[in-house]
Formats: C-alpha cells, structure tokens, sequence
C-alpha cells in the first residue's frame, strides 16, 4: 500500500500562482537593478507562463481557448520587447496587439446588453483615449499608426470586458490596469522618462493579467 499522500488537483493552480508571483517579482526586481543577461527575455515571459497553465487548468472550452492564445501573444510580446533586434519595439507591439484583440473577441462572446453599470464603465474609457490619442500620438513620430492601432485594440479590450456580463468587476480592473500599464509604457517613451517607470509598467501590466484571468473565471462561474 502507497503511504504517500496524493497532491491534490486543486493545490496545483496554488502553485503555479506563487510561481507567478515569485518569478514576477524576481523579473521586477532585476529589471529596477538594471541586470542584463540572455535569460532576461525568458524570466520576464515565466509569469505569463504561469498564468497560461493555471489557465489551462481552470478553464474549459471555448474561454481556455481564447485566454491561451491571448496569454501565448502576450508571452511572445514580453520577450520581443526585451529583446534588442531593429524594430523590436514593432514586433512586440504587434504581438500584444494580436493578444488584445483576442481578449477583445473571446469577452465579446459574453457581452451583455448596454445598461448603467457597462456605461458606467465605457463612457469613461472613451474619454481617456481621447485624451491619449490628441497627447500620444503627435508624439509618437513615425511609430503613430502603429500606436494608434494598438491604442484602438487595447480599447476595444477594456470596452469588451465593460460589457462582459456576471460579476465581472475584476476582469474590469484588470482591462483597466492593463490599459494604466501600457499608457506609462506610452507616456515613458514618446512623452517624458517617469521616475520607477519600469516597475509601474511591470507590476500593472503582471497585475493585469492575473485579474483578468481570475476575473474572467469569476465572470463565468
């Protein structure tokens, strides 16, 4: 007789969730240290990782689905961008571009109809990227349609997880911080260095994706 205690299914999601945090942290904190190394790429997409396989684990159907490829793009994203090659920063946008529009179908697929509190929601979510597009995209040069693309994308996100229906208020947050996340990315780059911005970037945009996970779970449930 095996005197070993079986691992429960339900402790494995546990797990890879203080992985998550661990690896995030440790990328967060290298990354305000200003270490460099080949593996740097790789330990900054091992939280998105993480959250692919909880995902996997948590989700069924046509949502795990949708939230793998989106977590997949956005994994491929976070390694682009840390990558130093010509165009790098095109390359990455684009692959979180495709992510968000993946996160914007898969919400809409459980949209409900427009009442006070998804108004509540997307009335001020069109006045901010009104106020973005007129201060980031004269800035942004030559990179402008490509800004502008994702910034439609990554608003086409939030306003689909607005609409979502069930107690989505955390995947909410979590389109709205994703959104924070990449305005500071915009903000640090086309407009003026902010102090700690690197950290604010990483640990919105970590936060982000979690609440959306959990919150698109939580959604559903």
């Amino acid at each position: 007789m095996n005197s070993e205690t079986p691992i429960s299914t339900q402790s494995i999601p546990h797990s890879f969730l203080r992985f998550f945090i661990a690896s995030a942290t440790l990328f967060i904190l290298l990354d305000t240290w200003k270490i460099e190394g080949l593996w740097m790429p790789a330990l900054k997409a091992l939280p998105i990782l993480s959250l692919l396989i909880i995902a996997k684990i948590e989700l069924g159907g046509t949502t795990q689905r949708f939230v793998i490829v989106a977590l997949s793009f956005s994994a491929l994203g976070d390694i682009l961008l840390e990558l130093q090659f010509a165009h790098h920063f095109i390359f990455g946008l684009g692959a979180f571009l495709i992510a968000q529009l993946v996160y914007a179908a898969g919400f809409l697929r459980y949209a409900e109809r427009l009442n006070r509190r998804s108004l509540a929601r997307v009335i001020p979510i069109a006045l901010v990227t009104l106020a973005l597009g007129r201060v980031i995209l004269p800035a942004s040069g030559g990179l402008a349609p490509a800004v502008l693309f994702y910034l439609l994308a990554i608003v086409a996100m939030a306003v689909a997880a607005s609409i979502h229906r069930g107690d989505s208020a955390l995947l909410f947050t979590g389109a709205v911080t994703f959104m924070l996340s990449d305005t500071l990315i915009a903000i640090n780059k086309f407009i003026a260095p902010l102090p700690f911005a690197d950290s604010a970037i990483m640990l919105t945009y970590y936060g982000a994706q979690l609440a959306i996970l959990y919150g698109i779970r939580r959604a559903q449930a």
